[in-house]
């Protein structure tokens, strides 16, 4: 909440900066096992229980009161025969390793992430490590929106340089 009330004053008093990263995926699709309503922006936050990666972030389903009324009765998954209001505040995927540190210093500094998904569940793909590989796995493709106080392209575009993945992503101001 303290990232929300942040931002939204913020906007009164200086200057938001917004930059979309595309053609990303959202890892985990194995053990979550949901798939996310398309055109959500789905939040973005510190996963601080994991203890194998202290950078780790998760992405989840907004609560379901963020979603109009006619929609929370939306079929996501029609083989678990699950609805919107089944997965409402869910965990859905964890952000590739290579971009979770960067996202970890953005959100200290109370910027916030979102992630839109693009794509159904898929295996993995090239550039991003094959489905059999450590790493790899079924994969839910989307966008990442930062939006923060601070100009932090560089925070951004040094973590995806540093990524095998980088190839793939490409980084733009909105």
């Amino acid at each position: 909440m303290l990232q929300k009330y942040y931002l939204d004053n913020y906007w009164e008093i200086g200057t938001i900066f917004r930059y979309e990263i595309e053609d990303s995926v959202m890892k985990g699709y194995h053990q979550f096992k949901i798939r996310p309503p398309m055109h959500t922006e789905l939040n973005v936050d510190l996963e601080y229980t994991n203890l194998h990666d202290e950078n780790a972030a998760l992405v989840w389903i907004p609560p379901i009161e963020d979603f109009p009324l006619e929609m929370r009765q939306n079929v996501t998954d029609q083989s678990r025969f699950l609805i919107l209001c089944d997965i409402a505040g869910l965990p859905i995927g964890r952000v590739p390793r290579g971009l979770a540190g960067a996202f970890r210093n953005i959100i200290e500094l109370e910027g916030k992430i979102t992630a839109l998904a693009t794509g159904e569940p898929c295996p993995s793909f090239a550039p991003w490590p094959a489905p059999e590989a450590t790493g790899g796995g079924v994969v839910i493709p989307c966008d990442y929106i930062i939006t923060c106080a601070d100009n932090d392209f560089n925070i951004i575009s040094d973590a995806i340089d540093s990524m095998p993945e980088k190839e793939a992503m490409k980084i733009q101001e909105m």
